[in-house]
């Protein structure tokens, strides 16, 4: 239905400043007259215990994978949800997960490179957090195979945030309010890495976005631009344009991937969720991100060293860089594609990736701050 563009995500534009206050796009809610394509997730509830906590999804979506070992729950899943929020979870408890993962970037933080606790800088962009559960595996290297897995290793990573796990685990036993979520989210288990990192798991896992307006351009609510509609022209016709490829930008970002077998055209999670060459240098691979969100998730590609979508477009109209894992539709008999196109249709196709803007994702509470939180002083005593 709709092919879009291969980029590597992760600043909503160039204009704002890095390490300034973001503030996401009003959304709709669908419980006032909002175009929703699905209902959103709402706050998990700790009262409501080992209950399972559901997250609706379109029909027409593959049914969540979750691990046997760790099902959703109201009790896991809020748990997740202030762990994530959590300064403690870095070595000097001023980093939380959220400080780089910020939700009206689409948990992004608007830097090419993060920033760790003590504030020297990562190795890479921060990864958006959309539809985890379907994009395995997880970095931008693909090193983890599981969110379970990909919880302690930012958490433990001196450039990051710096927290020896043992630590972690003596701070968080010492505070009543973690010893209460963690036995109601795993009666008798107690605070272990394991169980820290099953309930952040369970809460990345219902960050859900399925309410962009491309998921609902059957919809008489939606009206798009005709800006926009020159867009999907444009990508409905493929590229180059003297000698078309339909699959240039879907097949990496698939539209496809995620949706039932027998849903007719309909939008998936828009990754394949495989390392790939996207001509940046001739011998590199990167996991490919989704394209949900895009426009609010910049600066670009694993190292943010592209800082718009127009410089994205670029990149990919000619500065693809030759080499061998330079596949296919990239490349034709070894040489590098491109996309041919003018600054109008470089507008256009960013107008379309406008439309993949989820502001019910972005706004929802559910994902936000939870309201009984506790947060440390500068000098590590709680407030």
């Amino acid at each position: 239905m709709i092919l879009l563009l291969l980029s590597c995500a992760s600043e909503p534009s160039s204009e704002d400043a890095p390490g300034e206050e973001f503030v996401a796009p009003p959304g709709p809610s669908c419980s006032d007259g909002g175009a929703c394509n699905v209902p959103v997730p709402e706050a998990a509830d700790p009262a409501r215990g080992l209950e399972p906590y559901t997250v609706p999804l379109p029909d027409y979506i593959e049914a969540m994978p979750v691990p046997e070992d760790n099902p959703l729950t109201h009790a896991g899943v809020a748990l997740g949800r202030h762990l994530f929020y959590e300064p403690r979870l870095s070595g000097n408890n001023k980093q939380a997960c959220a400080s780089c993962h910020q939700q009206p970037r689409s948990f992004t933080d608007g830097l090419a490179v993060s920033l760790g606790s003590e504030g020297q800088p990562a190795d890479r962009n921060a990864m958006a957090l959309v539809n985890l559960a379907w994009t395995a595996p997880y970095f931008w290297d693909g090193r983890a195979p599981t969110l379970e897995a990909l919880v302690p290793v930012p958490i433990q990573r001196p450039d990051e945030m710096n927290q020896p796990m043992d630590e972690l685990l003596v701070e968080l036993h010492a505070n009543p309010l973690y010893l209460d979520l963690f036995e109601a989210a795993f009666p008798g288990e107690g605070i272990t890495e394991e169980t820290l990192s099953k309930a952040l798991a369970q809460f990345l896992r219902t960050l859900v976005s399925f309410n962009a307006p491309i998921d609902a351009l059957e919809s008489e609510e939606i009206v798009i631009s005709e800006l926009e509609q020159r867009g999907i022209d444009l990508m409905l016709r493929g590229f180059p344009k003297s000698d078309p490829v339909p699959d240039m930008c879907d097949a990496c970002h698939s539209h496809r991937a995620g949706v039932e077998a027998d849903a007719v055209e309909r939008n998936g999670i828009y990754t394949t969720n495989e390392k790939k060459n996207n001509g940046l240098e001739a011998d590199l691979a990167m996991v490919v991100p989704t394209i949900r969100n895009i426009a609010v998730t910049g600066p670009y590609m694993h190292d943010g060293r592209l800082a718009s979508l127009d410089a994205v477009l670029s990149h990919y109209d000619g500065g693809l860089v030759a080499g061998p894992e330079l596949e296919p539709p990239l490349s034709r008999e070894g040489a590098p594609m491109g996309m041919e196109l003018s600054t109008a249709e470089r507008e256009e196709l960013i107008a379309l990736m406008g439309l993949f803007t989820d502001k019910a994702f972005l706004n929802n509470p559910a994902f936000g701050p939870p309201v009984a939180v506790e947060r440390p002083s500068a000098e590590g005593e709680a407030l």
